[in-house]
């Protein structure tokens, strides 16, 4: 306590012998006594202070916030007033400016809670020529506001590290959001003698949202927004009309300005609430009675937008869809993180009225079902799952696109084409698709075992061995034997395949095995053109009733079973899982060997099964697929050469061996589809619409870019998916090598319902389908 005493004893000067007392007054004594441990300090300074300034010294000591008087050091306060008085004795407008508002908004070093790293030094010098020619200190408000954001490279934008930077804060890092903004612009209008402080309001009215701004001492009072200059000049901007909306007597909705001096009111700090920065309330001067008086129309609200990734505002394209209607309410371009939070792509929509948001932004979408009440803002985040209220309105327009109604149905599916596609989606529409009533006749036919199409009928027989994996059974399809023969006969074959031919491997995990009968007794009855149709419905079947893994269906068979293996697999290997055939052989025509390349293929058979030329076929094939796996990899599985076995050949294991095969690959990035009739239109991801006994196509797909060749100009259309291509990127695709067509996928949730519909799979549905013309 001894060196405080002395060092306050030693500033008291003597005057002729008598002792002269301090210059400064009792209000600053009380405030220095706040902070004894820095009261020496602060009168050195003081006593330091020549008389014109010390008005300006005495008003910021008297109430200095207690931090500062803490930690603040004191040349720097002393520096501060000496470049604010420099500043008002250098320009035009210097000598008009009233005492106190000099003092109250030139004079002070910060605005709120800020970091204290002063700037005042260098924008002078950099500012100060800038502004000399400015008649008034708006007219230099106005020549800063369009020049500092500019030069110092600083841009609204909410990934800013807080809310109050400091001016270094924000020019190190680029970027500010409105109230770090606002200090930088009264910072700068300070450094030259400009009068401004920080403006704001705590909540909108009605909506709700903080904003702070820039006022500036002109002849009285006047606004602008930081980084916003207006060429109509100040209180413009677009804030104006809500700001005449401001309730004074509410104080989240009132509008205050801070003042250095003790008020008793606070200025509103969302980042910091219990911070007390004194204030003022000026809500009476933004008050317009055209903003009060004016309500929306009656029955709407407004229904304001924000689309964010990575917890940020981005510019995403949206579409605002009345949901009764499916009619457009308002498109447009969300704001991003560069644009004042407060200002939203928004619509005034009817109350009690569904509406439909979509949002598109950098290849990734997502939407919002809402219900309108009264205003509100909406936040579609494009990297999280849709709300789950959106999802559960989502169910309901899925109901309805697989629905009976047609009219239910019609509406969903426009509606549905408007919605981006998510992978939160997938199980959404599959759910809707299996409970579906329209597959009532589907039931009634897998309840009586059998399958039905336009143009064949085929009983099967079914049991379950071992337990069920956690994805579901797998399925086992067998075809026996017979063929050209009595029905007699065939019914026999049928019997014996389910009872006794092949043997059951329940190690190698659970599955379904059924024996299909063949759907009549012809000699081809398992393999001509109108067979797979059956298959495919009779994999729908359990697919959606027996609880089966759709990745993990394979079928064989032997003798006449094994023709149809040999015919059904290369027809549509993307069902399945592995396919085998015994005892049998190529069918000319039929069998178009090129398209096994993605699916495990097994065939076998003996040396001395001669008859109709099997043995010697199955060889030919066997080298034949040498060759094309040489020219374009894949076709797993093989060729089993039994020597001295006839037609009865030792296949009763192959159930294991098909179990134990991985998983379909639904999206391999090679096909090759040689088409035999003008029925199968799907293969894999290709979409031919138009088929053709003998077109031969060709696809590949490497980074992004599919090669395609064809053989004959027909319609086609790929089908696009996660596994294949990244749908956030631009996809080119050639044809026939001419120049390739480069787009942006557009994933549409109608489009996976529409492939849903057409192929009953969920793993072989998309959400981009692109037409490729020849």
């Amino acid at each position: 306590m001894l060196a405080p005493l002395f060092v306050s004893l030693s500033l008291l000067a003597t005057v002729d012998g008598a002792e002269a007392r301090p210059w400064w007054g009792p209000d600053v004594a009380a405030s220095l006594a706040r902070c004894p441990e820095r009261r020496a300090d602060w009168e050195r300074m003081l006593a330091d202070v020549p008389p014109e300034r010390r008005p300006g010294a005495a008003y910021l000591m008297r109430d200095l916030p207690l931090s500062d008087l803490k930690e603040l050091p004191a040349a720097e306060l002393s520096r501060n007033l000496d470049l604010a008085y420099r500043a008002r004795d250098s320009v035009a407008w210097g000598g008009r400016i009233p005492e106190e508002i000099f003092l109250d908004a030139v004079l002070p070093f910060a605005s709120v809670t800020e970091r204290r790293q002063p700037i005042r030094a260098e924008w002078l010098a950099e500012y100060l020529p800038a502004v000399k020619a400015c008649r008034s200190p708006g007219e230099a408000a106005q020549v800063l506001n369009r020049r500092l954001f500019g030069d110092t490279k600083v841009r609204y934008n909410t990934r800013r590290i807080r809310p109050d930077q400091s001016s270094r804060e924000s020019i190190a890092q680029g970027m500010a959001t409105c109230t770090g903004l606002s200090i930088m612009l009264v910072e700068a209008c300070r450094a030259v003698g400009v009068p401004a402080r920080l403006a704001g309001i705590a909540s909108w009215p009605g909506r709700g949202g903080n904003h702070t701004w820039v006022e500036v001492w002109d002849g009285g009072w006047h606004f602008v927004g930081a980084a916003e200059p207006d060429d109509k000049g100040l209180d413009h901007a677009w804030f104006a009309d809500e700001a005449g909306g401001a309730i004074r007597d509410k104080p989240q909705n009132a509008i205050f300005a801070v003042t250095y001096r003790r008020t008793g009111d606070y200025f509103p700090m969302a980042w910091e609430p219990a911070a007390r920065v004194n204030a003022e309330n000026v809500t009476e001067r933004y008050r317009r009675p055209a903003a009060i008086a004016s309500p929306k129309p009656a029955g709407k609200a407004s229904v304001a937008i924000d689309v964010v990734k990575g917890g940020h505002r981005v510019a995403a394209e949206v579409e605002m869809i009345d949901e009764q209607t499916a009619r457009s309410v308002c498109t447009g371009t969300s704001l991003g993180a560069e644009v004042d939070i407060n200002r939203r792509l928004s619509a005034e929509v009817p109350t009690g009225r569904d509406v439909v948001i979509t949002a598109r932004h950098g290849g990734l979408g997502t939407f919002a079902i809402a219900t309108v009440g009264e205003d509100q803002v909406l936040a579609l985040h494009l990297d999280r799952e849709p709300t789950p209220p959106s999802r559960e309105k989502l169910a309901g327009l899925l109901s309805d696109r697989f629905g009976t109604d047609g009219a239910r149905r019609e509406h969903a599916e426009r509606l549905l084409t408007m919605i981006p596609f998510h992978d939160s989606q997938r199980a959404a529409a599959w759910d809707a698709y299996r409970s579906s009533p329209i597959h009532a006749e589907l039931k009634r036919e897998f309840e009586a075992r059998r399958v039905t199409t336009p143009h064949r009928t085929s009983p099967y027989l079914w049991r379950h061995v071992g337990r069920k994996p956690d994805k579901g059974w797998a399925l086992v399809i067998a075809m026996h034997g017979g063929g050209g023969a009595p029905k007699e006969v065939n019914d026999s074959q049928w019997k014996g395949m389910f009872e006794r031919y092949y043997k059951e491997h329940p190690e190698a995990g659970g599955y379904v095995y059924l024996a299909l009968r063949a759907p009549n007794d012809e000699w081809n009855g398992f393999y001509d053109d109108l067979i797979v149709p059956i298959v495919e419905r009779l994999i729908l079947q359990f697919v959606l009733f027996g609880e089966v893994d759709p990745d993990r269906v394979s079928i064989l068979g032997a003798s006449h079973g094994g023709y149809g293996a040999f015919v059904i697999g290369p027809k549509a290997p993307d069902r399945f899982s592995a396919i085998h055939a015994s005892a049998s052989a190529p069918t000319d025509g039929e069998t178009m060997g090129e398209n096994l390349r993605d699916t495990r293929f097994t065939f076998m058979v003996g040396s001395k099964d001669t008859a109709h030329g099997r043995a010697d076929r199955c060889q030919a094939f066997a080298r034949q697929r040498e060759i094309w796996k040489e020219k374009w990899g894949g076709y797993e599985g093989g060729f089993e050469w039994k020597p001295d076995v006839g037609h009865s050949v030792p296949d009763r294991d192959k159930v294991a061996e098909l179990l134990r095969a991985p998983a379909r690959d639904a999206w391999p990035d090679r096909v090759v589809w040689v088409q035999s009739d003008d029925v199968i239109k799907r293969f894999y991801w290709l979409d031919s619409p138009e088929p053709a006994d003998g077109t031969r196509i060709e696809a590949v797909v490497k980074h992004n870019a599919i090669e395609i060749t064809s053989s004959r100009a027909t319609p086609l259309f790929v089908w696009l998916d996660a596994p294949l291509v990244d749908l956030n990127k631009a996809v080119s695709v050639r044809l026939n090598g001419v120049a390739p067509r480069v787009l942006s996928p557009s994933p549409e949730l109608e489009t996976f319902c529409r492939g849903i519909e057409q192929r009953g799979d969920p793993h072989l549905a998309a959400p981009v389908r692109i037409e490729i013309k020849p």
